[in-house]
């Protein structure tokens, strides 16, 4: 009787965590647009520059700052290879949150940044979407859980079962 009412604790903790995730991705997609967009403000103020000079081409403008006599372009030109690669980034990133939830996951937990990844956990906001996704993602994630719990379960079982088989037809003599 207490392993079910365990069982249930488990699932109910195990879809909790579940509905979390697709919550956690949608968060973190969040902080990926709304850091995009600030990017882009400036990012957009430097490619007309480049449109209007050099055909539009960004690194033409950043090899002009960076090999300008004048110091003061020069020393732009950190900021602007800075700015150039975090909108590359960022850009990416947004690419690769279009895809099914199971990627968005594996990619958030793999290969995305890991500065905006700890951002969007310091920041995380819980609460327990009633959407689709997060429904579904909650239901794998308790049924799979439970089929863990209830495998090792039935694997100590059954081992303890062996151990006390092998054990009942030895006797020890004094």
């Amino acid at each position: 009787m207490l392993r079910r009412y365990f069982s249930l604790l488990l699932a109910l903790a195990a879809a909790l965590v579940g509905v979390q995730i697709p919550n956690f991705v949608t968060q973190y997609q969040q902080r990926i647009d709304a850091q995009y967009t600030e990017a882009m403000i400036y990012y957009r103020e430097y490619q007309a520059i480049a449109d209007t000079y050099l055909n539009g081409d960004m690194q033409a403008l950043l090899a002009a700052h960076e090999n300008s006599d004048n110091d003061i372009f020069k020393a732009e030109a950190v900021p602007l290879r800075t700015l150039i690669e975090r909108v590359e980034l960022l850009s990416y990133e947004q690419q690769q949150l279009q895809r099914p939830l199971p990627v968005q996951v594996w990619f958030i937990a793999t290969q995305a940044n890991s500065q905006i990844r700890q951002d969007t956990w310091r920041m995380y906001s819980y609460n327990v979407p009633m959407t689709t996704t997060a429904v579904v993602t909650a239901l794998v994630s308790a049924v799979l859980t439970l089929l863990l719990w209830d495998t090792c379960w039935g694997l100590l079982r059954w081992g303890w079962r062996r151990i006390r088989h092998t054990n009942k037809g030895r006797r020890v003599t004094p």
